[in-house]
């Protein structure tokens, strides 16, 4: 008999990598698999699109309203009411997280369509949908955290998410988490579960062939994300590039950007050719236009716990791409340079005086930044891909089908 998956994510496919890879993995594996999920933000539904066409054995479902502006505005009305409520109804009907998801009941009751052997939530949005399901059909249930959720926000909001994790964690049957640190930070509150380590990395397919020299003065700088914001730690990139003083640096930034911040950037360079803009593309495109930049930036600026325990797949994508990577010292980036040693250097993430002279340095030589890129490749290529990976994973959901 045909084993039955449900991965229900409050995100979209093409913003939720983590799930897409899990989704694919199984559906290798002749698993049935339904991947549920929301309309976040109208960017993503182009991208959208191109992975359902490309992944056709994969039942993908949307569920939520986007374009119906009645029934958007409906549930916006009714999320403020659930805010509300759940000041005074505490966790009584599941009032706190539908407090703090637009359509978590929309996910409970699609859910709740489909049964399964097993149900998997990707983030805090989905666990209930997920648990619920599990117990209607006497299925298991898995709950994947890419983040440390309660260590996120503000404190009334991290309050209620400590609610939500408080009743729901005990009774998943396991927990993955993304990194080494936000599992141990879970494991401090929750002794009584495993939590399981699976690295935001990504297939070999993306990896380039070899390692790219780079052979020209310039040193081209990469960031990307879905949203290019304030308080990512960009203002730094630009005050060492400014105190650099080398027309040979330049940074790219990839992603979606307010016209307000692309001029706030823009002034605050003093040389104008020495930024550049990229525009969102495909995720599976990244690698593509990373291998044609030298260094990876990884700039966490840890204003909440998680951004200071987090691995980001921006370090997994650098790696791949054989990008040299120059990483904010936040706990959990310190942690990983230390254990893998010769692919970039660490940098304190607001002191821009120390990144100045360390963007100089890999400017001026060439054999020190193509020995970082060239190990970069090689930890990608021997250690951190989705094909070794997939196999942990792959161990732990099999316990459970």
């Amino acid at each position: 008999m045909i084993k039955k998956v449900v991965i229900v994510t409050s995100g979209q496919p093409s913003s939720n990598p983590r799930a897409l890879k899990e989704a694919t993995l199984f559906s290798e594996n002749k698993i049935s698999v339904t991947f549920i999920y929301c309309p976040i933000t109208t960017w993503a539904d182009e991208f959208d699109d191109i992975i359902i066409a490309e992944n056709k054995q994969i039942n993908f479902i949307c569920t939520g309203y986007k374009t119906n502006h009645w029934k958007y505005k409906f549930i916006r009305l009714r999320k403020k009411y659930w805010e509300l409520s759940s000041k005074v109804f505490n966790n009584l009907f599941d009032a706190n997280l539908k407090s703090t998801v637009l359509f978590s009941q929309e996910l409970k009751i699609e859910t709740a369509k489909h049964k399964a052997d097993l149900y998997i939530a990707h983030n805090i949005g989905a666990i209930s949908a997920a648990v619920n399901a599990a117990k209607l059909y006497k299925a298991k249930v898995g709950f994947d955290a890419e983040d440390f959720h309660r260590g996120e926000n503000s404190f009334n909001s991290n309050n209620i998410i400590s609610k939500i994790e408080k009743k729901y964690f005990p009774v998943v049957n396991y927990c993955t988490v993304a990194s080494p640190l936000i599992g141990k930070a879970y494991s401090n509150l929750f002794p009584l579960i495993n939590f399981i380590v699976i690295n935001n990395v990504f297939s070999l397919k993306y990896l380039s062939h070899e390692p790219i020299e780079s052979n020209s003065d310039k040193l081209n700088l990469f960031w990307f994300s879905q949203f290019v914001g304030k308080n990512r730690g960009l203002e730094t990139i630009i005050d060492a590039i400014n105190i650099a003083c080398n027309e040979n640096i330049k940074l790219n930034l990839l992603g979606k950007i307010t016209v307000e911040y692309k001029n706030e950037l823009f002034q605050s360079i003093k040389n104008k050719q020495s930024i550049n803009f990229l525009n969102n593309v495909h995720p599976n495109k990244i690698f593509e236009i990373a291998q044609k930049f030298d260094v990876g930036l990884a700039t966490e600026i840890p204003h909440n716990l998680n951004r200071d325990i987090c691995l980001t797949n921006k370090i997994f994508t650098y790696l791949l791409s054989g990008n040299a990577i120059l990483f904010s010292g936040t706990n959990a980036q310190s942690d990983f340079l230390n254990e893998n040693k010769g692919v970039g250097f660490l940098y304190k993430y607001q002191d821009s005086n120390s990144l100045a002279k360390l963007l100089v340095s890999l400017s001026e030589d060439k054999i020190k930044l193509n020995n970082l890129k060239k190990e970069a490749w090689k930890l990608a290529r021997d250690k951190f891909n989705w094909e070794l990976e997939s196999q942990k994973l792959f161990q732990v959901i099999n316990k459970y089908l």
